[in-house]
């Protein structure tokens, strides 16, 4: 039997619990940085699932914010001097700066994106993830606060790492950082309907991200939050990209620690 949204969402909130319980007392969890990693991925969660289940924009939009709070005191413990384990802290774990894209917390996404190793992590990640993660930071930190890259290099090493073969994130990317708006729209698509097949596949996905993000596609919005920073005409929604999700940009009044307490902030 397929397991519902709520007993998604209840399970997220035990979880939550139990990872922020590590965090304030101490642990090995909390000293690999696992915790950490683990309370950004239920706030996360939690966020689609309000979205998908009572159609709740304005709490998506809080847990969201929470998800990449918590990245953010991570990332800030690693510019002091902590160190934790490669998987938690590698770019292409960062689901965290995409959440704050996706929220419209555009600052957020900036102070994450800076902060974020520029380096592979060959123990943690495939290079392509890498070079997709580190594209979407450094062109968001470009359209955001005009920041300059080398995104020459960055496509160059791409295209080494791909041994030739096109994909449709790369395809996508490109299109966007070309400001090409045919080309970024049938590439989008593309994305859209390969994402989909992998999430058709149970073995490559848990059942609890296949009701989840399998539903929602976060990277796919904040690519579309990067297409209107750029100038390009784009649809309102695609599949799997509701006009619910897309969210205005602001300032959410919530503190640094607001994460560490479940309820701070969210609306009733």
């Amino acid at each position: 039997m397929p397991m519902d949204l709520e007993t998604i969402a209840d399970n997220a909130r035990f979880s939550l619990d139990q990872a922020l319980r590590i965090i304030k007392h101490g642990g090995v969890a909390e000293r690999s940085g696992k915790a950490y990693g683990a309370a950004s991925l239920m706030y996360h969660r939690l966020a689609l699932c309000e979205l998908l289940s009572e159609a709740r924009a304005d709490r998506f939009q809080v847990h969201l914010c929470k998800s990449a709070l918590v990245r953010l005191h991570l990332v800030r413990l690693v510019s002091s001097g902590r160190s934790f384990h490669p998987s938690t802290t590698c770019a292409g774990a960062n689901f965290s700066f995409v959440d704050a894209v996706v929220a419209g917390q555009l600052g957020l996404a900036a102070d994450i994106a800076r902060l974020t190793t520029d380096k592979h992590e060959p123990t943690a990640e495939y290079e392509d993830d890498f070079l997709l993660h580190r594209f979407l930071q450094r062109n968001f930190l470009h359209l955001h606060a005009a920041e300059s890259y080398d995104f020459t290099a960055l496509f160059d090493r791409w295209e080494r790492v791909l041994e030739g073969e096109r994909t449709p994130y790369f395809d996508v990317c490109q299109a966007l950082f070309r400001r090409d708006a045919a080309g970024f729209g049938d590439a989008l698509l593309t994305v859209i309907e390969e994402r989909a097949r992998s999430f058709q596949q149970k073995d490559e996905h848990s059942e609890e991200a296949r009701r989840t993000d399998g539903a929602v596609f976060m990277n796919g919005l904040a690519l579309l939050r990067m297409a209107e920073m750029s100038g390009l005409p784009a649809q309102r929604e695609y599949p799997n990209i509701p006009s619910l999700a897309r969210l205005p940009p602001g300032t959410m009044q919530l503190s640094p620690n607001a994460w560490m307490n479940p309820d701070e902030g969210l609306p009733g």
